[in-house]
């Protein structure tokens, strides 16, 4: 008869692995452990996101600088709006001077100001612009009613042209010049004979 104090072998081998088990739940404890500063690191978040009350007296300051910023920054807005005035009449006046001495008119491309491309534009000596329409419509624009953008592509395109005509001009004239001086001076010579005929008349009778 077997002593009652004596272990069974199935139950004594199974202790080891109870004992082996342990270990693992200790081990996770670190992991949960380890979580816990991520929760911790995240509440700053959190308390930035918080709305921060506005002092109004800031606010106000805030807003008054930005008014006196406007205020100045129109200013300069209505300088540069008076100079742009001037800067084309100028312009207008020191063109007009010279398409009006040498009588030249040119022609605008109707693209310029946004035309049907069979309209036809022409600038006069006094800069008015005629506009003729494909429909019969006829229009007189001034050079100074258009904004500095389209001055600028008109100044351009007309530059070229009168040039050019400047040139076919002086070439003209240097031509007929040429010419009235040499007849001038042909004619003098035939003056300055006839003034030697008497003369010679004279020695002929002696």
């Amino acid at each position: 008869m077997q002593s009652s104090d004596s272990t069974d072998p199935k139950v004594a081998a199974a202790e080891p692995q109870v004992a082996a088990a342990e270990p693992q739940v200790a081990a996770a404890e670190p992991q949960v452990a380890a979580a816990e500063p991520q929760v911790a690191a995240a509440e700053p978040q959190v308390a930035a996101a918080e709305p921060q009350s506005l002092d109004p007296n800031d606010t106000n300051a805030k807003t008054l600088a930005q008014l006196n910023t406007l205020m100045e920054e129109s200013l300069q807005i209505y300088e540069l709006e008076d100079q742009k005035t001037n800067v084309i009449d100028d312009l207008h006046n020191a063109l007009q001077v010279i398409t009006q001495f040498l009588g030249f008119s040119t022609n605008i491309h109707p693209e310029i100001f946004n035309l049907p491309p069979n309209s036809t534009i022409s600038m006069l000596p006094n800069l008015k612009l005629i506009i003729k329409l494909a429909n019969g419509k006829t229009e007189t624009k001034k050079f100074t009613d258009y904004p500095p953008e389209v001055i600028t592509q008109i100044v351009e395109y007309v530059t070229p042209q009168l040039l050019e005509l400047i040139k076919n001009q002086k070439s003209y004239l240097t031509e007929k010049i040429t010419f009235l001086r040499t007849a001038t001076k042909q004619l003098s010579t035939l003056s300055q004979l006839k003034e030697n005929l008497p003369s010679m008349k004279t020695i002929e009778e002696n």
